[in-house]
């Protein structure tokens, strides 16, 4: 899968991207929302991963976006404040952490994507996407 990581802050994002890696998948990062809206313009990612607080565009409105322009994309919300989580679920996002955040917690919900997509492709005469809503929770906040 190929995997954005949008965090403003340096160390949580090298924390990600290194676990990510780990587990298998290609990662880009991008250190705010603009720079995250470039990249997923120029490539094609299957996870992104957001920090609710992001400078230039924050994470609700980058969830809005990736949203209305790249429905297939599940999006990972992340935050340190209660009501910022409650900003990105109501904003789409398919599954949100709290931080401090469980690095397992993050690898389930990608596998719970690759699950999706699995079964989406056995479905041919479904549409994915729609398959796809019915089957996650949506939005869960842990």
């Amino acid at each position: 899968m190929n995997v954005l990581v949008v965090e403003g802050n340096w160390n949580i994002a090298q924390v990600l991207s290194s676990f990510v890696k780990l587990c298998g998948h290609l990662v880009d990062e991008a250190s705010d929302g603009r720079e995250a809206i470039r990249r997923l313009q120029g490539s094609r990612y299957d996870v992104v991963i957001t920090d609710s607080e992001i400078i230039s565009i924050d994470g609700p409105e980058l969830c809005k976006f990736i949203k209305s322009h790249f429905r297939d994309v599940y999006v990972i919300g992340m935050s340190g404040y209660l009501s910022a989580l409650k900003d990105l679920a109501d904003a789409g996002a398919d599954v949100c952490f709290s931080k401090p955040f469980d690095i397992d917690q993050v690898r389930k919900a990608i596998d719970c994507r690759i699950a999706l997509r699995r079964a989406s492709a056995r479905m041919p005469n479904q549409n994915p996407s729609s398959q796809e809503k019915l089957s996650e929770p949506f939005p869960v906040v842990i």
